[in-house]
């Protein structure tokens, strides 16, 4: 098929890629970890085991038509023996899986190591040591040895796509070249590159009847609230977004990384405009460019502008998205009009991208399951969270330290029915997100767990039906769409709040705050997985206390202490969580009382949304700065008519 796009744009893509900028990393944490490897750096690189290990300066092609020797035949995949032996078959895509990355272990590694190390940018980096990761890189952070690719190009091979992750290279190949190529002493194996379309949207279908009570997206702004969210409304509150935004919370300092199809329209549309993404951040996967908009096609190019507004709108009073303050950076993965044999690996390249700009959360909303034939498609038994090429780069991202929040598929009433590539990946690295209605409900379409080890998917559930997007028709144009493709950045910018009023926490962190106080968290399982978000609960979660560290049910106080309160000693905590009421519609506050009922301070007044949790201290002081008297007090918060209090004791 011809590619989209007009034929300028099409001469763009053919420029060479260019690979993302990185600056040298600087701050203490750098240094440190610079300082423990740069001994390796003046290290002597060891002689190699043998003359074999050495890579060939100019390997000789198989002679075209001989037949392949038996090791040769090992690495290749069993569907592409025959072609092997066929010296007239056609050309194909393959990935040439490189054998290592042409370092030899001790000194040698570690200089390489050092200088991955040192190439970092510093925002990847902290983001690595923040989550964990120690030493903060590895082997897959290795560039692809040189000599192996300067061989490939030698024998005609040019890389279409390349990964450092997983070692590997896409090139054309007809039947004489496969078995060459699997005769070259530095390649591990030749495999298909599996055509990976995305999952068709849902069909289109009448808005659904909203909860009683009226359309919640036309609610009016909340007494006091800073942001309005406009039409989007409705998927904010059922998820508690609103609840961190009143909050001050809206990810400001968040890197998130959207892969998707493209973007028209969102540099000037009301509610994306004011999220542009910096220099840099914007790359085109596809054609090769770092250009993710098309105006020569008025129709395509428009889904990652729809998913866009759910994660990151910020038009206040119009349309805002889950986390109105991140910044973006926008990656194009795939192609909408014809099918590519490297599509799942452009997502891979993505992340690599994505991993090198710092970026904290990638926001996907897409998912694999069928190939172009002759390709056999993906499995059930396949979707184990580890075999998947997608599933493997999203479970690297994801040890990096990024957050990976992916649509769970909209398969749900399809014969495939269960989730699709990465989604399948292990909730502690990605999180799967399914589809619900403005009641709540499943969507039909919404894809279904069990992994094929038996894990529960989806992890969690946002609206996805009608959700109201932006659209690249004008700057104030809007439309309604339905799937999981919009449930995902409603989540993913959920995520992105945490991150920001919580930036110690891991992913690991987030997700355990987000599932522990999710609906349904008492009882998962495979259709709604956790259940629906709540963020301002999950905010107030102790990650390090375990369950111990979950917030109060809701309309509930709960002590953390210290009782008795002694005079010049730590100030009583009282933490307390909103219960039914909608997000601004009341006021909220926390006040003293002694034993008589009578007002000793009032310590905290605001907006009460659905799902908040607030934290209040007490010094055991009275309005005007005097102490307290030695005796009985009560601390209450109330809300929407709720109240709940807890006794303290004062001492002098």
């Amino acid at each position: 098929m011809t590619p989209r796009g007009t034929p300028e744009r099409r001469a763009r893509g053919a420029a060479p890629r260019r690979a993302a900028s990185t600056v040298r990393a600087g701050g203490a944490a750098c240094a440190a970890w610079l300082a423990v490897l740069a001994w390796a750096v003046a290290a002597p690189a060891p002689a190699r085991a043998s003359a074999s290990d050495a890579p060939p300066a100019a390997p000789a092609a198989l002679a075209r038509g001989a037949a392949p020797s038996p090791e040769a035949l090992r690495r290749l995949h069993p569907s592409l023996r025959a072609a092997a032996l066929d010296s007239a078959a056609p050309p194909r895509t393959v990935w040439v899986v490189l054998r290592d990355k042409g370092v030899a272990p001790g000194a040698e590694e570690r200089r390489a190591l050092a200088a991955a190390l040192g190439a970092l940018s510093e925002r990847s980096l902290r983001r690595r040591l923040r989550a964990g990761m120690s030493p903060p890189v590895d082997v897959h952070d290795l560039p692809l040895y040189a000599p192996y690719l300067e061989a490939l190009a030698a024998l005609g091979h040019r890389p279409i796509a390349a990964s450092r992750w997983l070692n590997r290279v896409a090139v054309r190949a007809d039947g004489a070249a496969l078995a060459g190529l699997a005769s070259l002493p530095f390649v591990a194996a030749v495999r298909p590159a599996p055509a990976a379309l995305r999952a068709p949207e849902p069909p289109a279908g009448p808005p659904p009847a909203l909860p009683p009570g009226g359309a919640l997206a036309s609610r009016p702004a909340a007494p006091g609230a800073a942001l309005d969210p406009g039409r989007n409304r409705a998927a904010l509150v059922q998820i508690g977004a609103t609840a961190l935004h009143d909050s001050g919370h809206t990810g400001a300092g968040v890197l998130v990384a959207v892969f998707d199809e493209g973007f028209n329209g969102f540099d000037v549309h009301e509610a994306l405009a004011p999220r542009r993404p910096a220099p840099g951040h914007v790359r085109d996967f596809v054609e090769g460019d770092t250009v993710v908009t098309d105006a020569g096609d008025p129709f395509g190019f428009d889904h990652g502008t729809q998913v866009l507004g759910p994660l990151a709108g910020a038009a206040p009073g119009a349309y805002l998205g889950a986390a109105p303050g991140v910044s973006l950076a926008l990656a194009r993965t795939e192609t909408a009009d014809f099918e590519r044999r490297v599509e799942m690996h452009w997502w891979a390249m993505a992340a690599e991208w994505a991993d090198s700009l710092g970026a904290d959360v990638i926001s996907s909303s897409v998912g694999y399951s069928l190939f172009d034939p002759p390709e056999a498609g993906l499995t059930p038994d396949s979707l184990d969270g580890a075999t998947a090429e997608i599933t493997v780069a999203a479970r690297i991202a994801a040890a990096r330290g990024m957050l990976v929040v992916n649509s769970a598929g909209n398969a749900g009433a399809s014969p495939w029915r269960s989730v699709l590539a990465p989604a399948d990946a292990h909730g502690d690295s990605v999180l799967a997100v399914g589809a619900v209605d403005a009641f709540g409900a499943l969507a039909s379409f919404s894809s279904l767990g069990p992994t094929a080890d038996g894990r529960i998917k989806p992890d969690l559930v946002a609206l996805g039906v009608s959700n109201p997007t932006p659209e690249p028709g004008g700057p104030a144009a809007y439309g309604t769409h339905s799937g999981t493709s919009f449930s995902a950045p409603l989540v993913a910018g959920l995520a992105a709040c945490l991150l920001g009023a919580r930036p110690q926490w891991r992913p690991v962190d987030v997700i355990a705050a987000l599932k522990g106080t999710a609906s349904r968290a008492g009882a998962p399982d495979n259709r709604y997985g956790w259940g629906l978000p709540n963020g301002g609960a999950a905010l107030c979660v102790d990650p390090a206390a375990g369950p111990a560290g979950l917030p109060p049910p809701p309309g509930k106080a709960r002590l953390l202490g210290p009782n008795p309160l002694v005079a010049g000693g730590p100030p009583v905590r009282v933490r307390f969580t909103v219960g039914g009421v909608i997000a601004g519609d009341l006021e909220g506050r926390a006040e003293v009382h002694d034993a008589a009922g009578r007002r000793v301070r009032t310590l905290w007044r605001g907006p009460a949304a659905r799902g908040q949790c607030v934290d209040v201290a007490w010094d055991g002081r009275g309005a005007g700065g005097e102490r307290a008297v030695p005796g009985i007090y009560y601390i209450s918060l109330s809300a929407g008519g709720e109240t709940s209090a807890v006794r303290v004791v004062a001492l002098r």
